[in-house]
């Protein structure tokens, strides 16, 4: 398939509502447009519009969607894209941003693709002064791959704050190259990539020396074989994705607008990032509530004070929907409990963990709660806030729900006693 074959791909996939979306995000159709809002921002994608289109009123729809909700918004328009379209963003407010090239590369051939590089968590021990890894084998590094990602002024074609936020689905990932130098990350690559998508998006890279760019790039395209990279770049960056084998096909310049009211500062919902967030906070829940999971170790936790259990097991069959009862009683308890603005977090033993606003979520327009809910469906789920003093613990093998915090026991202990019987331990 040769570059213009790709970018008719990508043609034909602009304007489609995706398979999958991140946590957080409510992704509309609107004709030819469709509009994810985070609500710290939004975005506008469309399929190249066709002749006929009253782009001043597509414009002023879209842009009267995200005032709604306060958020800023950014547009892409593509070099190849109806020449009307920028004089009516110019005329609607909008303000022009970046320019930059739009590179695609291909697939590595065969006789290219050399033999994989060693990941640090193959060999740890064995580290060379420099080297591009994948840093999900150096967790020890992750602060400090942040704040030297974080802190380099770009161009990147999605924030890497952005796309850790964004987080995995079970159909893709994000994935994460550090160069190191004495062992110290002193700079780092990201893109993410779906499971059957033709196309990987280049997030960034922090630096653009060639060997870098090289490094970081081939090996994307050796883990994603088949697949497509994407990537935005100007300057030097640019020219460097040009030797490591990318070929422009097009350019792209974003137009911003913000509506008068202050958006959001965090996502309604989130994914949680386990190299800074779901890690430790399950450290410290193991610490301090004894927490030994086993199939057969019974409790797994010590109650905490004060506390109550209840047994699931004698009323499933008794409840019609007792996963959704359950759930409601909990829902309902947090919102009252827990602080306006406050987030709750989301954990499954061992899977992706979530974290939310109560207050923001599973209402009109807005994100639904993420996670699997109350119910332990077959392994240990737990809500709770990220000080510890309230939340509820779901054993599967025991089949029991532990709730514990004075402010969330009050709040749910009737309707659960009313739904389940009374506790089969309590710590007060």
């Amino acid at each position: 398939m040769d570059l213009c074959e790709r970018w008719a791909e990508w043609n034909r996939l602009r304007g489609q509502v995706p398979a999958w979306h991140p946590v957080g995000v409510v992704v509309d159709a609107d004709g030819p447009v469709v509009r994810r809002h985070y609500g710290t921002h939004g975005a506008v994608e469309h399929a190249p519009l066709v002749s006929g289109t009253d782009i001043a009123v597509l414009v002023r729809v879209q842009q009267e969607a995200f005032a709604e909700r306060g958020e800023p918004v950014e547009w892409k328009v593509y070099g190849h894209d109806s020449p009307e379209l920028e004089p009516a963003l110019t005329a609607a407010g909008f303000t022009a941003g970046w320019e930059r090239s739009v590179l695609i590369a291909g697939p590595l051939r065969d006789e290219d693709r050399g033999t994989p590089p060693v990941e640090v968590a193959d060999r740890p021990a064995e580290l060379p002064r420099q080297g591009v890894h994948n840093l999900y084998g150096v967790r020890d590094q992750a602060e400090r791959a942040r704040q030297v990602a974080v802190g380099s002024p770009g161009p990147h074609a999605m924030p890497y704050a952005e796309m850790i936020a964004d987080g995995a689905s079970d159909d893709g990932d994000v994935f994460i190259e550090v160069l190191l130098e004495d062992g110290l990350v002193v700079a780092v690559a990201w893109m993410h990539a779906e499971e059957g998508s033709p196309f990987a998006v280049v997030g960034g890279l922090t630096r653009d020396d060639a060997d870098f760019v090289k490094a970081c790039t081939d090996g994307w395209r050796r883990r994603w074989r088949g697949t497509a990279l994407l990537a935005e770049a100007d300057g030097l960056l640019r020219a460097r994705l040009l030797e490591a084998g990318f070929s422009e096909a097009a350019t792209v310049r974003s137009y911003h607008w913000s509506p008068p009211d202050a958006p959001e500062t965090t996502r309604p919902a989130q994914f949680l990032d386990w190299l800074h967030e779901d890690g430790p906070l399950w450290d410290r829940f193991y610490a301090d509530f004894d927490f030994k999971p086993s199939t057969t170790y019974r409790p797994a936790i010590t109650d905490p004070s004060p506390s109550a259990v209840w047994n699931l097991h004698s009323h499933h069959r008794l409840v019609p929907d007792l996963p959704a009862e359950l759930d409601a009683i909990v829902r309902r308890g947090l919102l009252a409990a827990t602080q306006p603005g406050e987030f709750v977090y989301w954990l499954d033993w061992q899977h992706n963990g979530y974290r939310y606003d109560p207050r923001r979520t599973d209402l009109p327009g807005r994100p639904p709660r993420p996670g699997e809910g109350t119910y332990p469906n077959g392994d240990y789920y737990l809500h709770l806030t990220d000080d510890l003093r309230l939340g509820t613990f779901g054993h599967p093998w025991e089949q029991t729900l532990t709730v514990w915090g004075a402010t969330l026991l009050a709040a749910v202990e009737g309707e659960l006693t009313e739904l389940l019987g009374e506790p089969v331990r309590h710590r007060h």
